[in-house]
């Protein structure tokens, strides 16, 4: 079958590609044509848009989606007005922008440009919205996937798409009209966006005591049991040294349970159930639902809860745990005593990604000539986004959640992250379950739910504490990673639990914690328009200083980010070199457009209704910069308790 989508799919692509350009050639002849009758730009622009957009859903409707449509044929006018609507985005952004692109580049480079833009957006419209009759729960790649039951109304994904479409058409209207008083009112949020990044980034440094760290006390002898749950899949290349390392935690009453679909991933079940006839008693496996084909994290979690409760194991607390975290040895004995301390529902302790610079031992040697330098130079190219991606977990940890933990609008991180059970009985009251099955972001929407509920979150970091994590092995990795994260994100900003927040100002912060990736969004696609502008408008003097003003913040937290990365060299004992240096100054606009993209995607996605799982992968690159390891992320011996 899945040869079937495939070849459906590659004739679809064929087929709007030739319709596409073939008619985009008619397109622009038609345009020179009326330009040389003497018909002003703007106006045979318009004209062509017109005429080509009737011609493409023709041909469209009769060759590239015909199957889709086929048996419903009767449906044309509905087929016709959904292709309407969802090309009138990209065909406003044409008339938007090629009066003021034309005059800079000229117009057959306007036009193409254009064009060129919207034909990715066009494709995923046509084909999940003009001319399918599918609801949104179909996830099919083909005419074996449109059974007589997916064909009907107009479905939840279709309508978000709209309304995104009439938001953006909104947007870039008025920017192109009122082009003055656009740039004012974007430059004056970039300004807020600026000022608020690099009040997050040095809260810890505000005030002496939020930079002492005797603040958080002297553990005494621990008194709560708990329970580590550390949800694994594909694992091979950490599990044993992860379980390893968790079983032998200082505290005296407390088990590990980690989490896996043994049919699924028999080499990580293997090396678990090895780990637990080592560790009796404290290594406890359970086993992931097989009665589902869904794999996320949360459904793993709330398996170990109910594990738990039909053994009638008792515990006061349940840590989170990835699969390549190295916990420290006295991270338990810390979170016992916070705990008691505090009487927080919650305590976050730090983490943190240690490779900021792939070692080109752990670089696949590649083929051909050269393979040693062209290995170093693959692994040194990495560094750029692995230094920002560092510093975003070092910023992130030890001074955003704490400012965030005080005005209590918390949306936690993924792991290191410890629950009361008073904490957990109390979101299954609520909500049913620990963990939401369908968020792609748990750990943000419990964060949230622990503000509305009024359970204060403990956040800790020690930086002989912290627990090391590695990077994504590649750039895309990365950009997957984000891709899940902002949009879940956007699932909890869009469920407005929020909302119940019992003060203002702490829900406009929700606002801005949760919907941070819609601004991340339009960066990427306000850039074209940006230069454009850039290129052609003459702004008035005041317009133009106020634009420069979070460009120069932007480069002062670059340079607290230089002196941060030295920071983090001599905090824990890594060698930072020039090109680590250089990474991060150069590679500081490059991650930004990253994230920008991945927060379109996120968007895209959720207007979609796509929310499958994109599973990290971990190859233990982290554990190159701990004693006692070696570069294959495989250990040589166990680690001593001052190694951490």
């Amino acid at each position: 079958m899945r040869s079937v989508h495939v070849l459906v799919r590659k004739r679809e692509v064929t087929l709007f590609l030739l319709i596409g350009g073939s008619i985009a050639v008619l397109g622009h002849a038609l345009l020179m044509m009326l330009i040389g009758l003497g018909i002003v730009p703007g106006v045979a622009n318009a004209i062509q848009i017109v005429v080509t957009l009737q011609l493409s859903f023709v041909a469209h409707d009769a060759l590239t989606w015909r199957w889709l449509g086929g048996q419903r044929r009767g449906r044309w006018l509905s087929r016709w007005w959904r292709f309407q609507a969802a090309r009138s985005a990209s065909a406003v952004l044409s008339l938007a922008l090629f009066p003021v692109l034309s005059p800079v580049v000229g117009t057959t480079v306007a036009y193409w440009g254009l064009l060129a833009c919207g034909t990715v957006v066009n494709f995923c419209t046509d084909r999940f919205w003009s001319f399918t009759h599918r609801t949104g729960g179909d996830r099919g790649g083909g005419p074996v996937d449109v059974p007589a039951a997916h064909r009907g109304a107009r479905s939840r994904p279709a309508v978000r798409v709209s309304a995104g479409l009439a938001v953006l058409i909104v947007v870039v209207g008025t920017a192109a009209v009122f082009v003055d008083a656009f740039l004012v009112v974007v430059s004056l949020f970039m300004l807020l966006v600026a000022v608020t990044t690099l009040a997050f980034q040095l809260y810890k440094w505000w005030r002496p005591q939020n930079n002492d760290p005797g603040q958080y006390g002297e553990p005494d002898a621990p008194e709560l049991p708990g329970v580590i749950l550390v949800p694994m899949r594909d694992e091979e290349a950490v599990a044993g040294r992860t379980l390893e390392r968790l079983a032998n935690l200082d505290h005296p009453e407390y088990r590990v349970m980690p989490i896996i679909d043994h049919p699924d991933d028999p080499g990580t079940a293997a090396i678990a159930h090895a780990k637990a006839a080592e560790y009796p008693g404290r290594v406890l496996v359970a086993r992931y639902p097989e009665d589902t084909d869904v794999h996320n994290k949360p459904i793993g979690l709330n398996a170990a809860v109910r594990l738990l409760e039909e053994m009638e194991i008792d515990y006061e607390w349940i840590g989170i745990a990835d699969a390549e975290d190295l916990f420290h040895p006295g991270l338990l004995r810390m979170v016992d005593y916070r705990f008691r301390r505090t009487g927080a529902g919650i305590v976050q302790c730090g983490v943190q990604l240690m490779n900021f610079s792939a070692h080109p031992s752990q670089v696949p040697m590649p083929a051909g000539r050269l393979p040693r330098l062209r290995r170093w130079l693959r692994a040194n190219a990495s560094g750029w986004w692995r230094a920002a991606n560092v510093l975003e977990y070092y910023k992130w940890f030890q001074s955003r959640l704490k400012l965030q933990a005080v005005v209590k609008v918390m949306p936690l991180g993924g792991n290191t992250v410890f629950f009361r059970r008073q904490f957990l009985d109390a979101l299954r009251a609520r909500h049913g379950a620990s963990w939401d099955e369908d968020c792609l972001t748990e750990d943000c929407k419990i964060g949230i739910a622990a503000s509305v509920l009024g359970f204060a979150v403990d956040v800790v970091y020690v930086d002989d504490l912290v627990t090391r994590e590695e990077t994504p092995d590649t750039l895309g990795g990365l950009l997957r990673q984000r891709v899940r994260w902002m949009q879940g994100f956007t699932q909890v900003f869009t469920e407005r639990e929020w909302l119940e927040l019992p003060r203002l100002w702490q829900r406009v912060l929700a606002v801005y914690v949760l919907g941070f990736q819609y601004f991340q969004a339009f960066a990427i696609v306000f850039a074209p328009f940006a230069l454009a502008l850039a290129l052609a408008h003459k702004s008035p003097v005041a317009v133009a200083l106020l634009a420069s003003v979070p460009l120069g913040i932007s480069l002062l937290t670059t340079a607290l980010d230089l002196l941060m990365l030295h920071q983090f060299g001599r905090t824990f004992e890594q060698k930072v070199r020039l090109r680590d240096y250089l990474g991060v100054a150069i590679g500081a606009y490059p991650y930004q457009v990253v994230l920008s993209v991945a927060g379109l995607w996120a968007l895209l996605r959720h207007l979609r209704g796509r929310t499958n799982w994109v599973k990290t992968a971990h190859s233990g690159a982290h554990l190159t910069s701990v004693p006692g390891a070696t570069h294959g992320g495989q250990a040589a011996a166990a680690l001593p308790e001052e190694a951490a």
